[in-house]
């Protein structure tokens, strides 16, 4: 898992690095610093790492015994 946002927060050679499976963006709706980036987005999507947003997604619950996890997405709940 990576936590990222802005356009510098996640190049593409340091996600080929990392290799994460999923990544998690905190970000509220319509913030004024515009993240993510879609530089950011476009990266993550290109590697086929799975996205999670708080904008889109609400709270995120990730629950893990270290070797399987568990995501949930708050806001499809209700």
């Amino acid at each position: 898992m990576h936590i990222i946002g802005s356009k510098t927060s996640s190049s593409k050679q340091f996600l080929e690095i990392v290799k994460p499976k999923i990544a998690l963006i905190g970000v509220g709706e319509r913030n004024t610093f515009g993240h993510p980036s879609n530089i950011t987005i476009e990266n993550l999507e290109n590697l086929n790492i799975e996205i999670y947003r708080t904008d889109k997604n609400g709270e995120i619950s990730i629950n893990t015994n270290g070797k399987n996890y568990n995501i949930k997405k708050m806001l499809n709940m209700f």
